[in-house]
């Protein structure tokens, strides 16, 4: 059985009352592992569908391409209903999709984990089906989906009735209805980092290996990826660079956020300063490491790994792996300056969220504001000090 509070949510749209009968009854009394029994709400029109994504909780929605005949040739693929319907749930919001149709090879280009396209002429269709549904929700993204809202609402309930409705005369006096919107943002941002995603990772169940422990952090939460539609390049970003005649696949913004900015189609910098990410294989303590695996070595690399900092250290900085990013290492001494053409020609990938972008302008600061000064003789001021006690010493016992 589920740990889940609401089973889960299934719409299926088809324009055959009998199909759209024996597939909710079917799927109904089926259980889909760490969920329990579906709820199938059956409806005749695509338009039907959007009304009910509209008015209820949806984990996954069953589509056929064409309400009325199957003749490939009726209609051409840009026309089908389906489609266009695919389209308007895209724009609305994020929920899988199973295409069962008489019609797979109009839908078949779109096939993946989160749309499924399975044959109404399949010697089992329902089966079929069944096991499209079942493997939709193996994949986690209902879970995830259904996690990230509730925590989004949960947030929201919590500001509105503790903050908005305890202080509303205040609120309403000041007329800033536009500034509580903004403290709303903030707070749901907030939320998604902290404590907010340790507690949609315990939603989540066991995340396996790659779970933190207790006082650390997931790497992915390092990143901002993709980079907020809309935004400017900033300080921290992190570039991929798909010219063949590059060597270095990926670099980092070190120019201030602000200099980056365009005004009247013209970037503030003239030249955007960026520092090599080269793969964590490529840097030469993981490379001693693999040649000579001891204990100097190990220690090296563990420095490196856990972004240690001091001195000639600060020359190196850690980026762990994310989805879409590879373990690499950021070269502070080897930079580059592009151009504004350069920079758009580049795959904007990730943007390091705070304050770990921050973090970097700060080693980056650290490692060239260093200032060098020739050592003292620090053997001959020990012995001196040590000769001033031993001369405190005789005056006393005298």
């Amino acid at each position: 059985m589920s740990d889940l509070p609401v089973p889960p949510q299934i719409i299926h749209v088809d324009d055959d009352e009998d199909v759209r009968d024996q597939a909710r009854e079917y799927l109904q009394k089926e259980e889909i592992p760490s969920w329990g029994r579906p709820t199938v709400t059956s409806v005749a029109a695509f338009s039907d569908a959007l009304g009910e994504l509209e008015t209820r909780r949806c984990d996954l929605i069953i589509l056929d391409v064409r309400l009325g005949g199957h003749d490939p040739e009726d209609a051409p693929p840009d026309e089908e209903e389906g489609l266009r319907t695919l389209a308007a749930i895209r724009s609305r919001r994020f929920v899988p999709i199973v295409f069962w149709t008489g019609l797979p090879g109009k839908v078949g280009h779109l096939a993946g984990p989160v749309v499924r396209v399975v044959d109404k002429g399949a010697a089992d269709p329902l089966g079929s089906l069944l096991e499209a549904v079942r493997a939709s929700f193996a994949t986690r993204l209902p879970l995830v989906n259904r996690s990230l809202i509730r925590l989004i609402e949960d947030e929201q309930r919590r500001y509105m009735w503790d903050f908005v409705a305890q202080h509303w005369e205040e609120l309403e006096a000041d007329g800033d209805h536009l500034g509580v919107a903004f403290l709303l943002a903030q707070r749901l941002g907030r939320s998604l980092s902290g404590p907010g995603i340790r507690g949609l990772a315990a939603t989540l169940g066991h995340l396996g290996e790659n779970e933190p422990d207790e006082g650390k952090i997931h790497a992915a939460e390092m990143y901002i990826t993709p980079p907020i539609e809309g935004s400017s390049h900033g300080v921290a970003d992190l570039l991929r660079d798909g010219s063949e005649a590059e060597s270095v696949r990926w670099w980092l913004i070190l120019t201030p956020s602000c200099d980056l900015e365009t005004r009247h189609g013209k970037r503030k910098a003239e030249g955007v300063l960026l520092a090599p990410c080269l793969p964590l294989r490529e840097h030469p303590d993981v490379q001693a490491l693999s040649r000579a695996d001891n204990a100097g070595n190990r220690q090296k690399v563990k420095a490196l790994l856990s972004q240690a900092t001091d001195g000639q250290r600060d020359r190196y900085l850690f980026l762990p792996a994310a989805p879409a990013i590879p373990d690499l290492v950021v070269d502070f001494q080897m930079l580059r300056s592009v151009s504004g053409d350069g920079l758009d020609a580049m795959e904007r990938v990730a943007s390091l969220a705070s304050p770990f972008a921050e973090a970097v302008i700060s080693r980056f600061v650290r490692y060239f504001g260093r200032v060098g000064t020739a050592d003292l003789d620090a053997a001959a001021l020990l012995e001196g000090v040590r000769q001033s006690l031993r001369n405190s010493a005789a005056e006393r016992d005298n």
